[in-house]
Parts: C-alpha cells; sequence; structure tokens
C-alpha cells in the first residue's frame, strides 16, 4: 500500500505566549500510518520590547504526551526583535489521532520575554 505524507497549518501569523498556555486544535481527517510516526514544526522566538537580549523555555504536548522542553532565545540583531529558531520534532504515530488533537505550548521560564510562536505544522504519513 503507497504511504504519503500529509500536513495541517495549525499557525501561520505570529502569536505571543506568556502566562496562559497556548492551545492549538487540529481535527486529522486522515487516519496515521501506524508505527510511521509524525512531525511537529514551529519558529519560535523570545521577544521583549526593551531590545535586551532574554530568553524563554517552554513545554509542547501533542494530546497530553510531552514532546519535550526547549530553549526560545531573543537576538540582538537590527532590524530582527524576533529572530526565530525553527524547531522540528517527531513524535509517536500513536501521539496524532483521526479526529480532535491538541498541541499545547507552555511557558516554564523566562526573563521577562514573551514566547512568538508561527508556522506551527503537523505533518504524519498515511496510507492511500
Amino acid at each position: 500500500m503507497p504511504r504519503v505524507a500529509t500536513y495541517y497549518q495549525l499557525l501561520d501569523n505570529p502569536v505571543d505566549v506568556s502566562a496562559t498556555p497556548l492551545t492549538l486544535n487540529q481535527s486529522v481527517a486522515d487516519t496515521p500510518a501506524g508505527g510511521e510516526g509524525a512531525l511537529v514544526t514551529w519558529l519560535a522566538a523570545s521577544v521583549r520590547g526593551s531590545g535586551t537580549a532574554g530568553f524563554v523555555t517552554y513545554s509542547v504536548e501533542v494530546n497530553g504526551n510531552p514532546l519535550g522542553d526547549y530553549l526560545a532565545l531573543e537576538g540582538t540583531f537590527p532590524g530582527f526583535p524576533d529572530f526565530p529558531t525553527a524547531v522540528q520534532e517527531a513524535a509517536n504515530t500513536t501521539d496524532v489521532r483521526r479526529g480532535g488533537n491538541q498541541l499545547v505550548f507552555t511557558v516554564t521560564s523566562t526573563t521577562g520575554d514573551v514566547l512568538r510562536l508561527r508556522a506551527v505544522m503537523l505533518w504524519h504519513r498515511v496510507n492511500v
């Protein structure tokens, strides 16, 4: 049986996350192929209006299953107040299910910055 990848864009424009976790909901129409894994990708930056460098640590979960803990640094590049870092993280196929799915970003520590997220995507393989 041939296998292909499909993806869902959960977030496009930048969103700032501070004390309240960001929950992104996505309905998956095609059943993920068993044992094939899934991938979550996003861009993250630590942003503070003062222009001084800082950081944000945060965690990410898919349907209550932790993907990991991450660090977003604030760049001090002129003209780039939020110099994003691209992140891609593998998840188990069983973490993604047909129907409703939740991806949760939670700030766990900060130097006063906020976490700025954009381009959040969920990828998985399906049998066709």
